[in-house]
């Protein structure tokens, strides 16, 4: 849970936007820039059609990061 933490910059018992790749920092509209790694070739996520690897991590892939714009929406939910 520590990790999820981290990775959404929240503190323990806030509540929390959903992780996944809607709401990642490498999310650049139509490609993922992050550097996962893909399940079904072990390859990098990096340049990976969005919609693909939506698909392939629902919970966001081990690269995920929480993007600014809903950093701010998950602090607004927390009363900050």
């Amino acid at each position: 849970m520590e990790d999820k933490l981290r990775k959404m910059k929240a503190n323990p018992g806030d509540k929390l936007v959903e992780q996944n790749c809607s709401t990642c920092e490498f999310n650049f509209g139509d490609v993922c820039t992050g550097h996962g790694t893909r399940m079904d070739n072990s390859e990098d996520t990096y340049g990976m059609p969005i919609e693909e690897a939506d698909k392939m991590f629902p919970a966001g892939c081990n690269d995920y990061g929480i993007s600014l714009d809903y950093f701010i929406e998950q602090e607004k939910l927390n009363g900050r």
